[in-house]
Parts: structure tokens; sequence; C-alpha cells
């Protein structure tokens, strides 16, 4: 499917960073003119290693390596053991290949490609093993902002793999109750970017586009069943490939043949029950000041937000929602207003009855 593509990235890459010589630089080819994702991911294999050969040192010592400012400049020879590091010819090419594959499988199938990759070596990871992994997905970056943000939140220092699945699925369900082809579109920015970028610098040029059916198997990725659907029958009816404004135009095609659209879903959101707003501990001018500066002034964006956190079975699952809205529209979650929601929230859900 992208068979043009994998072979022009690699030109691309390799002529733009190491050329004819016998070995690269790390901090050179962070400074190229190629795709931020490729950097990331050499990025990431660099600090693998690192951390991988400093599990194997010996640990024992008459010397105090946990004082403050000894880890401080260990920090930084770290980052420029990392900075220096040096490709020889086979391994930046051998690396090359794992990046280029590794991406086209995750921006075309993300939640499929980190249930894969992150535990293909055990069922288990530490906080600083999952965070070094996510230092190859550049691409998508809200699946860690908020796994992160939940696993500090619960003071927990690693994940096993059926939860982390579990989570992923939540994160991505999240971004699907919006129900705006808008944002569908939106989730697909990285994958036409990345194209894009290899159909502007390669000979043989390109428009854009991407294949229908890689676009297929990214909304089934998302579990969504019906919009792949309507993807299908578009290639079937010989749309081979769309641009960015004609998945939009699919997309609100889609909703329409649903008999489906944005104010529709609006107009007939179920009324919250009225206890749910009323015990949350929040004034009628705190409450102005929330929907002015977390939901734009929206009142109505703010109920059908609050309806889905206040239906959660349980704190975790309200504060991942939470947290999740504040990424995706990037609110600052340490803002006065977000604190006191927040506050609320969870107070709301501490004192509930057990349902």
């Amino acid at each position: 499917m992208f068979e043009q593509e994998l072979e022009n990235i690699q030109i691309i890459t390799v002529n733009n960073t190491i050329g004819n010589t016998s070995s690269i630089a790390l901090k050179t080819i962070l400074e190229s003119n190629i795709p931020a994702n490729i950097k990331n991911y050499f990025r990431g294999e660099v600090e693998w290693l690192l951390y991988k050969e400093k599990l194997t040192e010996h640990h024992s010592s008459i010397f105090n390596y946990q004082q403050d400012d000894v880890k401080l400049l260990q920090e930084q020879m770290d980052v420029l053991l990392v900075y220096h590091y040096t490709f020889s010819r086979e391994e930046f090419l051998k690396t090359l290949d794992k990046c280029i594959h590794f991406l086209f499988n995750y921006l075309c199938r993300p939640q499929w490609t980190l249930e894969s990759y992150l535990f293909e070596e055990k069922n288990s990871l530490n906080l600083k093993e999952l965070a070094l992994k996510f230092r190859f997905c550049g691409d998508y970056p809200y699946y860690w902002t908020i796994l992160e943000k939940y696993l500090v939140g619960k003071n927990k220092s690693g994940i096993e793999r059926d939860e982390s699945v579990r989570l992923l699925k939540r994160i991505d369900a999240e971004i699907i109750n919006t129900h705006s082809a808008e944002d569908m579109a939106k989730m697909t920015v990285p994958f036409f970017e990345f194209i894009g970028f290899v159909h502007q610098n390669a000979l043989n040029g390109g428009r854009g586009d991407l294949p229908t059916r890689a676009l297929i198997y990214f909304f089934e990725d998302k579990k969504l069943a019906n919009v792949a659907q309507h993807l299908l029958k578009l290639r079937e009816q010989g749309k081979q490939s769309l641009l960015y404004d004609e998945l939009i135009e699919a997309l609100k095609d889609s909703f329409t043949q649903k008999s489906f659209s944005v104010a529709d879903e609006l107009a007939q959101v179920r009324q919250p029950q009225k206890k749910n707003f009323t015990l949350l501990q929040v004034s009628e001018k705190e409450k102005d000041s929330i929907i002015k500066s977390l939901f734009s002034g929206d009142e109505t964006k703010y109920i059908v937000t609050l309806e889905k956190v206040l239906s959660a079975a349980s704190w975790d699952d309200a504060g991942l929602s939470l947290d999740h809205y504040f990424t995706m529209n990037d609110v600052d979650p340490f803002s006065r207003d977000a604190i006191t929601l927040t506050n609320a929230l969870q107070t709301y859900f501490n004192n509930r009855e057990p349902q």
C-alpha cells in the first residue's frame, strides 16, 4: 500500500542525513531536514540503549550517587551521551528500516501498534520504561500525556499490559464520543503531514493524499465501524485516495447518511440528573467563570462534558475523562478554574453513595 512512500522516505532521510559517509552522530540527525517523528525514533533508540546499559552497571559503591547535585550532573551527562551517540552506517540503515516500518504502522493503526509494541518484551513496565517507549511515538502525543497523568495521579510506579490496553481504548473512546466530523478528521493530521512531507520531497511527487484503504484501517482501529464502512463504499466507487479536506467531507457525509448531525446530538442530549449538578460544590459565579475559561463560553459543551464525566463509575474513570478534555482542548489543568472544577468533581465522587 505504501511501497513507494516507504522507498521515498528512506531515500530522503539518507540523503538529508548520513549521505555517503560511514557514520553519523545523533545530534546531526536531530538537526537535519527530516520529519520530527523520525528524529524522535532515533533519539528514543539511543535513550533506550543507554537505559539498558545502565541496568547492567554495578550499583554497589561507597560513594553517594543519590546526592541531588550528583544526580543532576549524571542527568546532564546522560543528555550529552545521547546527543553525541554515533551510529555506524550499518546501524543507521538498520534503525532507519525499523523506524520507517514502525511509523507507517503506528500512523495507520496507533492503538493496535501500541498494544503490540509497548509490551513486546514483558507483561509489565515501570514508569521510566513506559516513558522511554513513548519517546519513539512522537505522533498522537495525547496517549502518553493522559496515561502519564493517570499513573502519576494514582501514584503508580508501573502498569500491566491489560490495564494499559484498557486505558488506551478508553482514551480513544473519549475522542470518538465528541461525535464531530472535524474531530474525527483531526485525529489523522499526523498521518497526512507525514505523507505530505514524503510527497513534497520525493522526485516523483504526490499531492499529499492517503489511500482510502489506509484510512479504513485507521478508523477500524478506533472501532468506528460505520465510518470504515462508509469509506469502503467510497473506495468501491473508485475513490482510491483522499486529501484531508475530502476526508472531512466524507466524514460529514457519513454522519448525514446515518441521519445524524452534531447539532441534533446536542439538542437530544439527555439532561443530566439534577442532583448530579446540585451536588457539585461550585457556586454560580465559579460556574460562569469555568464555562467562560474552560468551555469557550459554551454552556451546552459544559453540560455535555460534565454529564459524560459524572456518568463514570468511579473517580478514576471520571478523572481520565476530565484529563482527556483538558488535553484535547489545550486547557491548563493547573489554572484556577480547572482546579476548582477538578476538586468539585473529585469531592462529588468521594461523597457519592455506592451505586
